[in-house]
């Protein structure tokens, strides 16, 4: 049945033979051939399942994919082996099983015959340590991969660094229209590739504890790549990036704005969704402030849809950054509140403490406007006393947590005429220091101050 699905070519059909398959377990195979041509099934199954957007019926077919495997598999059926062990650690990491997804990154770092084979688990490591809150180990992994790749970042950063590198880049640029650019080639080296992903992390995570000076150089690192090596789905994030640099930090708007337009166009360029919503995220940052606020914010919706189609952890970011946004624009309380405790419930389920944190002071502010008082410590789904706890030890560690927190406080103090605790939050605010450049993942005291 599951050959006769394949060859017609009907998913439902695969689905539910490759299903029953499964519930039989690896004793319905009578030699090891045929175990390997199941453990194929599985993954083709999987496969479609996660273009369906099911990533919990997909994980469960990888996961028999891998049981139907014989001892050995890895010399004898290495190709196999490494791509159910990286589907099945991908969709453990977007179903939150973080110990099933700890324990295939160790088997695919230990099997592994090559770097370029280690790439996706090393990327869901850097995932996994920044969601967990050890956003210093995350960097340090992605510092020592790029330099492994021969892509490292210089050690000091000064101004005249990121000059030298801006005038490289728009030198490059200056001579290549749109068209030219969006009929550039396909890029195909493994390592350019890997080099491109982890540098789009790289820039979500830097602002988190303060060590931004690097970031305006990210951007430009990806259009110099993707210009000598061909574009990657990850090129539009580095024009994005590049567009709101120029507007926002530059003051060139024009020119950003069109760098901006130019990523969502070689977006839609690039046969691949799965970064579809990071590139929309990125690009919002100028358009909220050339195209109507309002629409705008909703893209950063649009944004957290195509992300959860595509299976993009980054989704979660993109729920975070629509509901502030939100708030601070004022859009209906009751609407922003309901919203706010879905992305807090999707934050838990993600066991995304960094998210939580940052969601959390925006939230008990909005409940305070409604009449409410603090966070419901009765609600399990939206918070406990052990999340409170690991709400205070992200706050300590990290320094984008605490200028939103403080930054809340003032904005609450003032409006509840508490001037008192306003002076006291002003003056923590803005001892902490400036977090990150303008197009950095959280720019709120930026945008309220647009309104």
């Amino acid at each position: 049945m599951g050959f006769v699905a394949e060859r017609e070519k009907d998913d439902k059909m695969l689905l539910t033979a490759v299903g029953q398959i499964n519930h039989g377990g690896s004793q319905v195979v009578i030699d090891d051939e045929q175990a390997i041509v199941v453990a194929n099934l599985n993954l083709d199954a999987g496969m479609k399942a996660m273009i369906m957007s099911d990533f919990f019926l997909a994980h469960s077919f990888f996961n028999h994919g891998i049981s139907f495997l014989r001892r050995g598999h890895w010399t004898e059926h290495y190709d196999l082996s490494l791509q159910l062990f990286n589907l099945a650690a991908k969709c453990a990491l977007l179903n939150a099983e973080h110990e099933s997804l700890q324990a295939l990154i160790d088997q695919i770092m230990h099997n592994a015959k090559c770097f370029e084979d280690k790439s996706q688990a090393i990327s869901n490591t850097i995932t996994l340590l920044t969601w967990s809150g050890n956003v210093l180990g995350a960097i340090e992994l992605v510092n020592s991969t790029l330099s492994s790749l021969g892509e490292g970042l210089p050690a000091k950063i000064t101004s005249s660094v990121i000059k030298q590198n801006l005038d490289n880049t728009k030198a490059q640029l200056a001579s290549l229209s749109d068209d030219t650019l969006l009929s550039y080639p396909a890029m195909v080296n493994p390592s350019k590739i890997l080099a491109l992903e982890l540098f789009t992390k790289h820039f979500q995570i830097l602002p988190l504890v303060h060590q931004t000076a690097v970031m305006p150089l990210i951007p430009l690192k990806i259009i110099q790549i993707s210009l000598a090596y061909g574009m990657s789905p990850r090129s539009p994030i580095g024009f994005a990036q590049y567009g709101n640099f120029l507007a926002l930090v530059r003051d060139e708007f024009e020119e950003g704005y069109r760098y901006v337009k130019f990523a969502l166009s070689l977006m839609k360029k690039i046969p691949s969704r799965a970064y579809a919503g990071s590139v929309m995220f990125h690009a919002n940052y100028t358009k909220v402030h050339v195209e109507p606020m309002q629409s705008v914010i909703e893209c950063y919706l649009d944004a957290y849809l195509a992300s959860m189609k595509s299976g993009n952890p980054y989704a979660i970011g993109c729920s975070y950054v629509y509901n502030t946004f939100c708030f601070w624009s004022g859009k209906e309380l009751k609407a922003v509140v309901s919203s706010m405790k879905e992305t807090l419930m999707e934050s838990k389920y993600q066991k995304n403490l960094l998210v939580r944190a940052l969601m959390l002071p925006t939230f008990r502010m909005a409940l305070r406007l409604m009449g409410q008082s603090g966070a419901p410590q009765q609600d399990h789904d939206i918070n406990t006393s052990d999340e409170a706890r690991n709400e205070d030890d992200i706050t300590g560690k990290q320094v984008l947590h605490l200028r939103a927190v403080f930054f809340v406080r003032l904005s609450q103090a003032l409006i509840f005429r508490e001037l008192d605790e306003a002076r006291d939050a002003a003056k923590e605010y803005f001892s902490i220091g400036e977090v990150g450049c303008k197009f950095a993942v959280t720019t709120i005291p930026l945008f309220f101050m647009r309104l």
